[in-house]
């Protein structure tokens, strides 16, 4: 068995116990991918393949998503921009993410590529691993754009 690449980071996040669970509570926009690209993302360059979707969040940050994953997690609205863009919505009973804020520079090695977090950056991984401590799927979102576009769990059932 290979070793997970990110077991240290992951080790000091599991260590810490600083994992919590949050949903996306912001829509994104998407379209889908016409032909295999490098997109490059606030943490690194991530291969993108023919009917991919590329992203479009709140901050105009971009990213490429499977088509599975999009529909899984997003509605398609009616409404769509000038550009090609279709607005989806996230489906409030999709599952959520777990996070860990790190207050350092890291890296992750993602099944897509390798990203770069700054000081306190947040590493994800998919809810249904909340009792991985060694995922194969964990990734990297900015600060600024989890905060605005996340909930924790449970401010999400104070309201």
């Amino acid at each position: 068995m290979t070793p997970n690449p990110n077991t240290e980071l992951l080790d000091e996040v599991n260590h810490a116990n600083f994992w919590f669970s949050a949903h996306k509570t912001k829509c994104l926009w998407a379209k889908e991918i016409s032909s295999d690209q490098t997109v490059s993302t606030l943490e690194g360059e991530i291969s993108a393949q023919i009917g991919d979707y590329l992203c479009r969040g709140e901050s105009d940050d971009t990213w490429p998503q499977k088509a599975k994953t999009l529909f899984a997690k997003y509605e398609p609205t009616e409404e769509h921009d000038g550009d090609g863009w279709q607005k989806f919505n996230p489906k409030p009973d999709a599952a959520g993410v777990q996070a860990a804020q790190i207050n350092h520079a890291f890296e992750v090695i993602a099944s897509w590529g390798n990203l770069s977090g700054k000081p306190n950056d947040y590493l994800v991984k998919n809810d249904a691993d909340k009792n991985v401590d060694y995922p194969d799927d964990v990734w990297i979102v900015s600060r600024e754009i989890f905060e605005g576009t996340y909930e924790k769990a449970d401010a999400l059932s104070d309201n």
